[in-house]
């Protein structure tokens, strides 16, 4: 069988982690962050959500020093719980943000949509756009981590000269910047922001699925802490800038701008609005390049990934065998691609027709935060039960350390579903969903897998 190319460093491990979360569907996450919290403190919880997300990152390094798959996530469970317990985790966390993909698709095309209204309908540039990242993933890592390279790097110096653009012209709406803990519900209200801000750091642990394709061990641990700063600072930035500039009503889409439209499926292009003024063909100019280079970056990091990841879990019997397959001349799982490419259009569609869209952020923090506390649990579990194997990396001042990142993230799970919002309680229905789906995958479906492949 065809091997993978060992060719990824730390600048494109880094873009790609940090790659799904720099999606529009990030501003709608900031929108969401900057209304648990008064003034403009929005910032301090996306900075908390950071510094917890780096902690957690210690956890991913060790687990992959000690594991260099591209099975990932299955393989750190499975050594450690079991291996049903580490399919339905890490299946949930799989096809959970392939189909929040779609919800990135569908503000994508609402996006050109409208900037186009005479043009091709939603459907079309959910569907070309799918189509275009597909390809990229099908002709080869060198293509697709290079575009990754380019797109993530443009995306970061753009919303950057956005958000000190915007501050520079409006400065700070709100006096208060520093105090979060101001005001009714204040400390819960913290805690479900920074639950929410997860989301803005989702998928920099995916790097993982690329171990087999680095040049060296030590570029996942680096790739991941460069990915975790990048979004921080420009996350962080960009929280002070949206609120300084438009009102939160409005970014939320509860009240309708001065031009009648509701914005609260894509906050971005009101804020891009209010900051060109007059410049409407320039402010147009940008929103499509933002929302083209959003959705692109985003797509692209997690079909590079994912698709790492349901190769491995056919390549170890758990999916249909033909999943496994690589192409000889390119040297990708092709197949693999192929199918989530095809999972991620028809959640685009059905998107487009249900609405929901905002669900997901809820949803994929959920699951981030889930699979965070899986990860510190199981390097408590596999320092005890296998202290033999070697560890080029390690979390430091363990137990005290991964207790601390265990017990914080189960209480950000439990706050980021607490919330009133139905968004919220349509998110945990949406986790619940595909953990019951991938229950009954494990239980009934792989052992029929493995029986047919034995006969």
């Amino acid at each position: 069988m065809a091997d993978f190319k060992k060719t990824l460093r730390t600048h494109s491990i880094a873009f790609t982690g940090a790659g799904f979360a720099f999606a529009s569907l990030s501003i709608v996450a900031e929108v969401q962050v900057a209304s648990f919290l008064p003034g403009n403190t929005g910032w301090i919880a996306v900075l908390s959500a950071c510094v917890v997300c780096l902690l957690a990152s210690t956890c991913f390094a060790e687990l992959s020093a000690m594991f260099p798959t591209s099975a990932g996530v299955r393989v750190y469970f499975q050594k450690a719980f079991g291996e049903k317990l580490a399919i339905i985790l890490s299946g949930t966390y799989i096809f959970i943000i392939i189909i929040a993909s779609g919800a990135e698709a569908y503000v994508f095309g609402s996006v050109f949509q409208a900037l186009m209204p005479a043009g091709p309908p939603v459907w079309f540039w959910m569907v070309s756009a799918f189509a275009l990242v597909g390809y990229l993933n099908y002709r080869g890592i060198e293509i697709s981590s290079g575009t990754q390279d380019f797109l993530g790097a443009v995306m970061f110096l753009l919303l950057i000269t956005l958000s000190i653009t915007a501050i520079s012209k409006f400065g700070m709406r709100f006096e208060n910047w520093y105090n979060p803990f101001a005001g009714a519900n204040a400390t819960e209200n913290f805690i479900a922001a920074i639950g929410v801000a997860i989301f803005l750091f989702a998928g920099f642990e995916w790097v993982t699925a690329l171990s087999e394709e680095t040049r060296k061990p030590e570029v996942i641990p680096r790739g991941m802490v460069g990915s975790l700063l990048i979004l921080g600072s420009v996350y962080a930035l960009l929280n002070i800038a949206l609120v300084s500039t438009v009102p939160l009503d409005v970014l939320s889409g509860k009240i309708p701008w001065h031009d009648g439209v509701n914005y609260g499926a894509r906050p971005h292009v009101v804020f891009i609005k209010v900051i060109f003024g007059s410049y409407e063909t320039a402010a147009l100019f940008v929103v499509g390049a933002l929302s083209f280079l959003a959705s692109m970056t985003s797509f692209n990091a997690g079909i590079m990934t994912t698709s790492r990841f349901l190769y491995a879990m056919s390549r170890d019997k758990t999916m249909p065998k033909v999943i496994s397959k690589i192409h000889m001349e390119y040297f990708t799982p092709y197949v693999s691609v192929i199918i989530l490419v095809v999972i991620a259009i028809t959640s685009s569609l059905v998107l487009s027709v249900t609405g929901g869209f905002d669900a997901f952020t809820y949803a994929v923090a959920g699951s981030e935060a889930l699979v965070y506390v899986v990860a510190a649990l199981s390097i408590m579990r596999l320092r005890k039960i296998a202290p033999e194997i070697e560890r080029s990396f390690k979390v430091a001042f363990h137990p005290f350390s991964t207790i601390f990142i265990a017990v914080a993230f189960c209480l950000l799970l439990l706050m980021v579903f607490v919330s009133t919002e139905f968004a919220a309680k349509l998110g945990l229905a949406i986790l619940v969903t595909l953990f019951v789906l991938m229950a009954v995958h494990t239980y009934v479906v792989i052992p029929r897998l493995r029986a047919k492949k034995t006969n």
